[in-house]
């Protein structure tokens, strides 16, 4: 006889384990946007990333009552822009990008994930079935002392 000391779990125990996951929700929940905030934290490479802008800020003081896509975006800094434009892809989007320069990584990130490309020589990059939802891009300059780029959130 072969019993074993730890039976599957029922609808008894999954019951159990909700109402506790309801207690802990209530009387400890976690911080609002703590998880964007702790990916944003990463994303800054220990504080010591240059935060891009939009290159056209004008756009946002545009207020409207219906969302209008915008076929690009560019995102500045004092050493680089980056543009990128997103079309349907399966289920996902297909985001082509161009900076400026050759041989750059940039860094995809929609929520937990990250997607990495390296530009080709006329600064294309290229990223497949990237989930709709907020992004933002993470670029890596190879020169000596010159510190990682980061773009705001974008939603597409």
């Amino acid at each position: 006889m072969n019993a074993s000391l730890d039976p599957p779990m029922d609808g008894l125990d999954e019951m159990i384990l909700g109402q506790l996951a309801c207690l802990f929700d209530a009387v400890d929940p976690p911080p609002a946007g703590l998880a964007d905030d702790v990916l944003f934290t990463l994303s800054l490479a220990a504080l010591d990333a240059e935060l891009a802008t939009l290159a056209d800020a004008s756009a946002l003081q545009l207020r409207t009552s219906a969302a209008s896509p915008s076929d690009t975006v560019t995102f500045t800094s004092s050493a680089l822009q980056l543009m990128v434009s997103a079309t349907p892809d399966g289920d996902g989007l297909r985001i082509d990008g161009w900076i400026t320069g050759g041989g750059l990584r940039v860094e995809l990130i929609a929520g937990t994930t990250s997607w990495s490309a390296t530009s080709d020589v006329n600064g294309r990059l290229v990223w497949h079935g990237v989930p709709h939802g907020a992004i933002r891009f993470l670029m890596h300059r190879d020169d000596e002392g010159s510190r990682t780029v980061l773009t705001p959130l974008i939603e597409l």
